[in-house]
């Protein structure tokens, strides 16, 4: 008890002035809540209906109430009489304690802060970092979540997108398709001129096509893959793989993604 009671006298604390303010620490909490909640619904409403995202409109809803949490803390301390010194010393330590601690999750959530307001890329976009290639899917507190070709989702931290090189398809209006041909009995020119008459008569292919490149090659089989940019949207990739399996009728050519 009696170190409580010092540690009490250290802060400055009032016992009889935390009686005295228990009515106004009970408006400051409701009020602070209320007030979170209803910032928190207009911000997203707002960002949302000027095309943030929705990711983004909620990450910085929750910011919002929260620094009117944090206002109202102060405030509510203030009111119990804790000395100004004193809570700033208390606040400091904890600041310090809390970054040291939670290094990596600040670091990844101040990195989606900023991917938010400079906004690289939005939900939908077709963008590569590092081996990761696929559309975004959205971005959260500590993660950027990207479905590649195979339909899984995978969970790039922040802090990793803020720094690596990103590469954005969409700002130019296309995505990457890359194919891997198995040609068995063919030639490499046989096979290509099958895929290049067929990609050619479809006007979601950018043009110029690019040229394969062979990967393995023995006497019976040869192997090379093939990169196409199609105009950005899943519907158009879908239109061009659709037509590439229906042209390709020979069991001697055989394509899919790697």
């Amino acid at each position: 008890m009696d170190f409580l009671r010092d540690a009490i006298d250290g802060m400055g604390i009032d016992p009889g002035a935390i009686l005295g303010s228990l009515g106004l620490v009970v408006l400051i909490a409701i009020g602070a809540r209320y007030l979170g909640r209803w910032l928190r619904r207009r911000v997203e409403r707002t960002l949302s209906a000027r095309s943030f995202g929705r990711n983004g409109a909620i990450l910085l809803g929750r910011l919002t109430s929260l620094a009117i949490y944090v206002a109202a803390s102060i405030a509510i301390l203030a009111s119990l009489g804790v000395s100004g010194t004193g809570l700033l010393t208390f606040l400091g330590a904890g600041t310090v304690a809390l970054g040291l601690s939670l290094q990596d999750v600040l670091k990844n959530f101040f990195s989606g802060v900023f991917l938010l307001m400079e906004r690289p890329f939005r939900v939908g976009d077709f963008i590569r970092i590092r081996d990761v290639e696929g559309e975004v899917q959205g971005i959260d507190v500590r993660t950027t979540l990207v479905r590649i070709n195979d339909g899984s989702l995978v969970m790039i931290p922040n802090s990793l997108v803020f720094t690596e090189i990103l590469t954005n398809r969409s700002r130019s209006g296309t995505r990457r398709i890359d194919l891997v041909v198995v040609a068995d009995g063919k030639s490499v020119l046989e096979a290509e001129g099958l895929i290049h008459e067929t990609l050619t008569s479809m006007t979601e292919v950018s043009r110029p096509i690019a040229a394969p490149v062979v990967t393995s090659a023995t006497a019976s089989q040869t192997t090379f893959t093939l990169s196409v940019l199609v105009a950005d949207s899943r519907d158009a990739e879908q239109r061009v793989i659709h037509a590439l399996v229906t042209a390709v009728d020979d069991e001697s050519i055989t394509i899919s993604r790697p």
